[in-house]
């Protein structure tokens, strides 16, 4: 379903009014007293995070954000503030930047913060949005859904609950006995909640969840408000986040490629001393070290699992690479256009259903489309705003510069071994290379000679042809049937894709299929090709049967052989873990969509904070996903 955007009013009192739902989204006596008063000090803050390591709070309702401003501004003004706050909050009809930026308007006190917020708002996109400010240490993610659909999603513990929906007459889906059991299901330990109604229905409904209610006199005009203490029998378990390991853990990264330097980064910027080692003389020297590689989202009619997934990642590397200063490529747009009637058609009807924002996606006829690119292109096609291309070579050596960072380079990991809480990686002489408590495997196919069993990768052959070209430069990337990027040396065209093709030198019938395409795509190509194979790049990228990548905690398979059986029909977030042994790898062609995701992902995994996407994409992508699926036939692996 599409995702509809606010329809807001400012009435004469200066509150602002959703026509929608018939409700003011803060009370006319001030959004900022109202948080304070009603959300803040209704859940004890900001005593309850002071010296806390992480504190979790779950919104429902963001609406103009004035609940998440004003508990920044308390965090940022208390010297005993928590490390890192994580703040939910959920959002069906998300505001436009400009209605967000005239509320925001109305409050000079925060102007700074609001600012901030509006710089970095998310395009109207269904899913979550991970907003990170005051470098990392206050964490914004928006989930941009319906409450019923979102919260199940979720898998946190959470310290503090904000129920902020329009009034419970006029929105009774945001206080319903789901929503209610749902908070019930994510409260941490001594969870308190807050909230500006204390209709009945609601003081009900939090009471059969285990939510000891408490009256008070109300904000404004309102006669009363509620606060809440989770106080669940005996017998409920508590939802507790994962253990965090230690403040500053080393931790060794095995590859110094797109997933490796992407991780080693996450982690240096958390705080953690992290050695990279890679067996080639340099970084990049593997299928990441490609002259250039396109971004862009993933579509499917019914917007799947890997479309979702691509987005996830693509959204969260937008919001990161700029902090890594100004990188070779373009992102002002990517051309995808179609090969025939058929596919245009097709395109033209997803675009359609799925109703994303026309800066992020939109379908352009044939005219159109070749003014955009450039391109005499035949039939219309996509347009990906915001998308493009990027040099990896220029964003992996940016990553790995980072402080903290220590790259280790002809330095080829034969063995991996645990021992007493520390993983030492060795040489084929038995050398020892390097040592930590955490280790995370990021070298692409070769992770499965490294931690064989998890499942069978397929190997693949690209190669990326470069040639001369006497016409004008593109206006923008291509993709489709192949790829065309502009470079300062001529065109990047293709590339092929070959399974199990072990060959590492380009072939010259290789380079004849990527210029068949490119003609194929452009007839009146004015080539140039003087430089033949040679000037060609081959890379070898690992895939899975299912298309996604490989990220998080690898499984334990001595363990799950133990008991067998006993573990078939077990969720796979279940099975038992390698203690301080992750996996990021089997990216396949979208190594740029996906390594800012799993390394947030393993960040986050690592410090036991909540994780950046739902938990059925979180699951999607889990490593010990292969492993339950042989157990649910009955084969133990």
């Amino acid at each position: 379903m599409p995702l509809h955007t606010a329809i807001l009013i400012q009435r004469e009192d200066g509150a602002p009014y959703s026509p929608d739902f018939g409700d003011v989204y803060h009370s006319s006596d001030g959004g900022l007293a109202q948080a304070r008063a009603v959300f803040l000090a209704g859940n004890r803050l900001p005593q309850r995070w002071a010296g806390r390591r992480l504190f979790s709070l779950l919104e429902t309702g963001f609406g103009i954000g004035i609940n998440f401003l004003a508990t920044w501004q308390a965090w940022r003004g208390d010297a005993a503030r928590c490390q890192r706050l994580h703040y939910f909050s959920v959002e069906k009809h998300p505001l436009t930047a400009a209605d967000l930026a005239s509320c925001h308007a109305r409050l000079p006190e925060v102007a700074p913060l609001a600012a901030e917020l509006q710089a970095r708002w998310p395009q109207a996109l269904p899913g979550w949005h991970r907003l990170a400010f005051d470098g990392g240490r206050v964490v914004l993610t928006l989930l941009f859904a319906d409450i019923t659909e979102a919260l199940p999603e979720i898998d946190a513990g959470f310290d503090a609950f904000y129920l902020d929906g329009f009034a419970p007459a006029r929105n009774p889906q945001m206080w319903s006995a789901e929503v209610f059991r749902e908070c019930a299901r994510l409260a941490a330990p001594q969870a308190t909640l807050a909230t500006y109604t204390a209709a009945r229905a609601v003081r009900d409904g939090l009471a059969a969840a285990h939510f000891r209610c408490e009256r008070l006199p109300g904000f404004g005009h309102k006669r009363h408000r509620l606060v809440a203490e989770f106080r669940p029998p005996h017998w409920h378990r508590s939802a507790v986040a994962a253990a965090p390991v230690p403040p500053e853990t080393p931790v060794l990264v095995i590859g110094a490629g797109m997933a490796g330097a992407a991780v080693a980064e996450n982690l240096a910027r958390r705080g953690h001393p992290v050695t990279v080692l890679d067996a080639g003389a340099g970084p990049a020297t593997g299928a990441s070290g490609l002259p250039a590689a396109l971004f862009h989202p993933h579509l499917s009619p019914d917007d799947a699992v890997l479309s979702r997934l691509v987005r996830s990642g693509l959204l969260l590397a937008l919001r990161r690479w700029p902090a890594l200063g100004p990188l070779p490529g373009a992102g002002d747009g990517l051309a995808w256009p179609a090969a025939d009637s058929g596919e245009e058609s097709s395109m033209r009807e997803t675009v359609e259903r799925l109703g994303f924002p026309a800066d992020y996606l939109c379908f352009l006829e044939r005219d159109a489309l070749r003014q955009r690119c450039g391109l005499p292109v035949a039939h219309g096609g996509c347009w990906f705003g915001g998308s493009g291309w990027l040099d990896p070579r220029a964003l992996i050596r940016a990553q790995l510069a980072a402080s903290g960072i220590t790259p280790r380079y002809g330095a080829r990991v034969e063995r991996l071994k645990s021992g007493n809480g520390v993983w030492q990686a060795f040489t084929a002489g038995d050398d020892l290379l390097a040592s930590a408590p955490l280790a995370v495997l990021a070298n692409s196919h070769d992770a499965a000679r490294l931690a064989p069993g998890l499942c069978d990768l397929r190997l693949i052959r690209g190669q990326m042809s470069i040639v001369g070209c006497a016409a004008p430069p593109l206006h923008s990337a291509i993709a489709g049937r192949t790829a065309v990027i502009a470079l300062d040396c001529g065109l990047a065209v293709g590339s092929t894709f070959a399974e199990e093709d072990l060959q590492p030198a380009p072939r010259a019938e290789d380079r004849a299929r990527n210029l068949a395409a490119l003609r194929s795509l452009w007839p009146e190509t004015p080539l140039q090709d003087r430089a033949g194979a040679s000037a060609d790049f081959v890379g070898f990228r690992a895939a899975t049967r299912d298309h996604l990548p490989l990220i998080g905690a690898l499984p334990d398979l001595a363990a799950v052989r133990a008991q067998g059986l006993h573990w078939r029909g077990k969720p796979v977030t279940k099975l038992p873990r390698q203690p301080g042994l992750f996996g990021a790898f089997a990216y396949g062609s979208r190594g740029l969509a996906w390594a800012s995701l799993a390394a947030e992902i393993i960040g986050c995994h690592v410090d036991g904070e909540p994780l950046p996407l739902e938990h059925g994409l979180a699951a999607a992508v889990d490593p010990a996903r292969f492993v339950a699926r042989a157990l649910g036939k009955g084969i133990v692996p």
